[in-house]
Formats: structure tokens, C-alpha cells, sequence
């Protein structure tokens, strides 16, 4: 039966595995998590100035790899690939950006980005980036998400470094059955100078994995950075304490959602004027239509 549960809830989004700012999102408003997904996503020109910042900082540290992948497999090995490349630039600069990590929840396929980690004094800190109108205020309402989001990457990263997600793991589900990277794909990293035993999903993800788990002490502070929209210069940054049985309890009630105990919830009536930025308010979604208008 509870297999059954974790399909239908998937399915009926489309998707195959939890992202953790579908988890983030949860926690600004699980209504409009899932309509997304039912209605598909809308690109806001928001959306496209943080993904610019994210790249022109990604691009201060680590030159991604320059291929054009032709098959699924190329995809998935450029993206191993460059977490690699990151991950050493981490322990050789202090600083590697844009960084998929992997891992799993009650059975779950979890994944996600992180941003940013640096290391300093043997210590790795994990840091998210968002950006701001320099005229919004910084609320309770508006951090709790991030927070959540970067406290995730925290636990996904110490999973991986304690063993209870390993390179096993990520290969029964993520590698076994995938077909090789593809002839052209493999001529083209070659040409530029990777070696023909590093061009193999198995060694790439591999290697990854170890990155991860010799990393130094991942710090107990967490992260969130802000940036200005507009200037791109940081406006400003707030630091979180992890604690490991805060995480668990946030994610029993999100993943009450995901296993199907109950339907998504809508914010609630003291936070019910986040509905006026809402695309389905008022039309897909008319929960606190009459609170909202006050």
C-alpha cells in the first residue's frame, strides 16, 4: 500500500524523485508547490536575473565543461563531471559553487544544488544565494524557506560523509542500466584534455562520492546569502544553527505530503497575504480569497 501512496503522489505531479526546494517550498505554501507542477512552472524575469547572478558566480571559480551533450548519459556524465571539478576547486581555492548533491528520504530519490560551500580553518560552511529586491524586507516568512533549503543540504552532505547514503546507493538508482556516454561526446572531452579513464559515469560519480566523504568538519552554521537584483552586490546574510532533530521534525510534516497521509495545505490565515503574489490566486486556488482582499 505504501508503495502504492508514493506513485500516486509523484505521478500525479510528473515527477520521479523530490527536489529540496520542493521542500522549501512547502514551507512557504504546499498548495502552490503542487499547482506548479499541475500547471507547469512560470520563468519570471526574477527567475532569469538569479539564474545570471548564480552563473557569473559559478564562472569566478569553475569554467564549466564546454560540450554539448547528445544523449541523457552525456547529460548526466557533464553534470558529474563539473560537481567533480567543484568539489576541488573547494578543497584548492576555498570555494566550489554549484554543486548537485544527491541522497534519499523514506525511500525517496532527494536531490538538489547547493550554491556555495567554502571552507575555512578545516571547516566547511554550506551557503545558499538568493536574490532581492533591495526594498524588500527581510521577514520571518520570507527567510523560513531558505533557511530550510540550506539546513537540507547540511543533512544530505553529513548522510553522504557518515555512509548512510553512499556511492552504492546513488548507483542502484541513479547509474545501473544507464547506457555509456556517447562516441562524440567521449571524442570532444578527450580533445579537450580529460583523461580517457575519467569518461566513464561510474568513475566520475565515483569520485565524487570520495570528494564528498574526505571532506573536512561540515560546519554546524549554516548560511543565506543575499544578493541585490539589481546591483548584484550582496545586501546582506543570515546565519542558521543545524540541528538534527529540528530537520527530522520538519520533514515528517513535509513528508506527510509526499507519502499521501493528507492533501497539499494552503498557508495559513495570518500568512494568507502571501496569496496576492500568487499566479493561482483567485482562479486555480480560492482558499483565502476573502481574507486576502482585506
Amino acid at each position: 500500500m505504501e508503495g502504492k501512496e508514493k506513485k500516486s503522489v509523484l505521478a500525479k505531479l510528473g515527477k520521479n524523485s523530490i527536489l529540496v526546494t520542493d521542500i522549501a517550498s512547502q514551507y512557504w505554501c504546499e498548495k502552490q508547490m503542487e499547482l506548479n507542477y499541475l500547471y507547469g512552472k512560470q520563468y519570471t524575469k526574477a527567475m532569469a536575473e538569479g539564474t545570471k547572478q548564480h552563473e557569473e558566480l559559478q564562472a569566478e571559480v569553475y569554467v564549466p565543461l564546454e560540450i554539448e551533450p547528445i544523449t541523457y548519459s552525456d547529460f548526466f556524465y557533464k553534470a558529474g563531471y563539473e560537481n567533480y571539478m567543484a568539489l576541488k576547486s573547494l578543497k584548492k581555492s576555498g570555494i566550489g559553487r554549484e554543486i548537485r548533491i544527491y541522497g534519499s528520504i523514506n525511500g525517496y530519490k532527494l536531490n538538489g544544488k547547493i550554491d556555495e560551500l567554502r571552507l575555512k580553518e578545516d571547516e566547511v560552511f554550506v551557503i545558499e544565494t538568493k536574490t532581492k529586491a533591495s526594498s524588500k524586507e527581510l521577514t520571518e516568512p520570507m527567510t523560513r524557506p531558505h533557511k530550510i533549503q540550506v539546513l537540507l543540504y547540511k543533512k544530505m552532505l553529513e548522510d553522504i560523509k557518515e555512509g548512510s547514503y553512499s556511492y552504492d546507493n546513488f548507483y542502484t538508482t541513479y547509474i545501473k542500466g544507464m547506457k555509456p556516454i556517447s562516441e562524440k561526446f567521449v571524442s570532444e572531452a578527450e580533445a579537450l584534455g580529460i583523461e580517457k579513464s575519467l569518461l566513464s559515469l561510474e568513475k566520475v560519480y565515483k569520485l565524487m562520492f570520495d570528494e564528498i566523504k574526505s571532506l573536512p568538519r561540515i560546519s554546524n552554521t549554516v548560511r543565506v546569502r543575499y544578493i541585490d537584483r539589481f546591483t548584484g552586490r550582496e545586501s546582506s546574510t543570515i546565519s542558521f544553527s543545524y540541528s538534527k532533530e529540528e530537520v527530522e521534525k520538519l520533514l515528517i510534516y513535509a513528508m506527510g505530503y509526499w507519502n499521501g497521509e493528507r492533501e497539499a495545505q494552503p498557508v495559513s490565515k495570518e500568512e494568507a497575504w502571501k496569496c496576492r503574489f500568487c499566479r493561482f490566486y483567485g482562479n486555480e486556488c480560492k482558499v483565502w480569497i476573502s481574507l486576502a482582499k482585506r
